[in-house]
């Protein structure tokens, strides 16, 4: 059938011109219908076809109207591979751009030929298109998939040449997902990391390295596979650690402090000569803070805290906020919404807080070291930053500042102190804290005090009233833990005497006239998993121990009524038990008690 379908010779030449385009178009027709029809039984593997064949069906499926790549990747793994042409299939998929067909080819290129001599250069060929083939996709989940395939193809023997294209890729990679390729290096590369770094040195102005060993220093690489992050983290050196601070100040200057207060892996007077340059002052102060300058650093930052206001108050100032007489708005303009307004406003903001943050972490981390301003006592560090705050609101004071700009600076610097007060809650007590804002600032307006004092009283007197209760609560269990343990004392049997050197964990069962025997915890046990056979033993011991019980008492009463001082008050079935002849003997077993109580008579 195909062979008449197919044959160019289909239209002789003797037909007229008009019949003969007319053929020409069916004939046309005819071959799009077949090469419709014909893949459906090439995928049910009911029919054969010659190489040429399948290569038109790969042309139609990809040049017709509504072509879909699923129906070439559904007919690539159905068909045997010698049912192709390799290279023209892919020529064909290539050309109109069917990433996922032509990367199932290339795969079966690298199979076919990585483990063949004098194919490696085809092999290496194949094994790059795949990973261009990944990399083209639109789907941003379906391209991470390139590092398990090149983790797989990699992973065996032979495969230096893979590895080869593996290392020429990186960058793409990095830029791909860099905590991934991290991975990939971890496991495949680990040994060659210092030349892995080399080849990333400078790509895209140091973007590419800086990501990767962002990936590695972070920690980001340890949540998904911690072997591999622990093992590239002790390959890097003191350089590698240096060059990813040199970067880090370049790309993303706000991790610096953060960087530099979780490692050690950095060489202390170049990271301080390095901040110091990119004026990152945060860092800076850390790191005077390390070599033992802990009033200098407070110095810097806090100086830099004044820079970084008067900088917010021009902002303000020229940032055009809403006027607050506006016929729009009847009310007045919030002070939280109108330093929120602008945006710029909003990052100085943030960064102000983020120096204040590292302020109240040097104050934290030497709030034992009070000597370190000057003589006196107190925790001085925390003072210090207090009084800043409090004297800014005079620095940003000025004539021609407007109602909304004052209002503003009032809102921030509330904000500033508060974040300073709820740290100082659990670094400075509260009589110190209260005496000092008192004492130094009773001549200024304490407004800005006001809701957070009340708010560290409230804090303070819950505290009290959970405290209390827990105490209440450890009363309670104490007198209930006394009871309990008198309770067991008075429970007791009466001992003849009690055997020697007995363990804590031991138990006495104790007979019906005194005799006394040690239980280990192990017998207790089995005894507790043949539990009706102790019930039944439990009913006769307490019957025996009744009858013995009223036998004394029976024997007491005729002695007291021969004395005429007392009355027996048993009752006829009492009578009647205590008279029978057949005792049952049993045993009452004694809880474990302390060894002191063990020791004795009467519990």
């Amino acid at each position: 059938l195909s062979s008449i379908i197919m044959s160019d010779s289909l239209v002789e030449s003797s037909y007229h011109f008009g019949s003969r385009k007319q053929m020409s178009l069916l004939s046309i027709k005819a071959k799009h219908s077949f090469l419709d029809f014909f893949p459906t039984y090439l995928k049910l593997g009911v029919v054969t076809s010659p190489k040429y064949l399948t290569g038109e069906v790969f042309i139609r499926l990809c040049n017709k109207r509504g072509a879909s790549e699923d129906d070439i990747l559904s007919l690539l793994h159905a068909l045997p591979r010698s049912s192709y042409e390799l290279d023209e299939v892919l020529y064909t998929l290539e050309r109109v751009e069917m990433t996922r067909g032509a990367l199932f080819l290339h795969k079966v290129g690298v199979t076919m030929s990585i483990d063949r001599d004098g194919v490696s250069e085809k092999c290496q060929h194949h094994f790059n298109r795949s990973i261009d083939c990944y990399l083209k996709d639109k789907d941003g989940d379906f391209k991470k998939g390139v590092f398990a395939y090149a983790r797989k193809e990699c992973s065996g023997s032979n495969v230096s040449m893979l590895r080869n294209v593996v290392l020429q890729r990186l960058p793409e990679l990095v830029n791909l997902d860099a905590v991934h390729t991290a991975h990939l290096v971890g496991e495949i590369f680990v040994e060659q990391i210092d030349v892995i770094l080399s080849s990333l040195e400078g790509i895209e102005s140091g973007r590419v390295e800086y990501s990767f060993l962002h990936a590695i220093i972070s920690g980001d690489l340890g949540k998904v596979d911690t072997v591999a992050a622990q093992e590239l983290s002790a390959n890097l050196t003191t350089n590698h650690h240096h060059s990813y601070l040199l970067l880090m100040t370049k790309f993303q200057p706000d991790a610096v402090y953060q960087y530099l207060s979780t490692n050690r892996n950095y060489r202390l007077n170049d990271a301080l000569k390095l901040c110091q340059e990119r004026r990152i002052t945060d860092a800076s102060a850390y790191l005077l803070e390390r070599m033992g300058d802990v009033s200098g650093a407070l110095k810097l930052m806090l100086e830099t805290l004044d820079t970084q206001m008067l900088t917010l108050k021009g902002i303000l100032q020229h940032s055009g906020l809403p006027n607050t007489h506006s016929r729009k708005s009847s009310h007045a303009v919030d002070p939280k919404s109108s330093v929120h307004y602008n945006e710029k406003a909003e990052k100085e903001m943030s960064r102000i807080k983020q120096i204040l943050s590292a302020v109240l972490d040097l104050c934290e981390r030497n709030k034992n070291d009070h000597l370190a301003l000057d003589n006196e006592r107190g925790p001085l560090l925390w003072f210090h930053v207090l009084d800043r705050l409090v004297n800014a609101k005079s620095l940003l004071r000025s004539k021609d500042s407007s109602e909304r700009t004052s209002l503003a600076i009032s809102t921030v610097l509330s904000e500033l102190l508060l974040m300073t007060m709820q740290r100082m809650i659990s670094n400075v007590s509260l009589f110190e804290l209260m005496h000092k804002i008192t004492r130094d600032h009773a001549g200024s307006d304490l407004g800005e005090f006001r809701e957070m004092l009340v708010s560290m009283l409230k804090t303070y007197s819950s505290e009290l009233d959970v405290c209390s209760s827990a105490v209440d609560v450890m009363y309670y269990d104490i007198r209930h833990m006394s009871y309990e343990k008198k309770r067991l004392k008075v429970r007791g049997s009466f001992v003849l005497e009690c055997p020697k050197h007995i363990s804590s964990n031991s138990f006495l069962d104790v007979g019906p006239a005194g005799s006394c025997e040690v239980t280990s915890h192990i017998y207790v046990h089995r005894n507790n998993q043949t539990s009706s056979t102790n019930k039944q033993t439990s009913a006769q011991s307490a019957a025996s121990l009744l009858q013995h019980r009223r036998r004394s008492a029976r024997h007491h009463g005729h002695r007291n009524r021969r004395g005429g001082k007392n009355i027996n008050l048993m009752t006829a079935s009492e009578h009647q038990l205590s008279s029978t002849d057949d005792e049952i003997l049993g045993v009452r077993q004694v809880g474990g008690l302390s060894d002191a109580q063990h020791l004795g008579g009467l519990f």
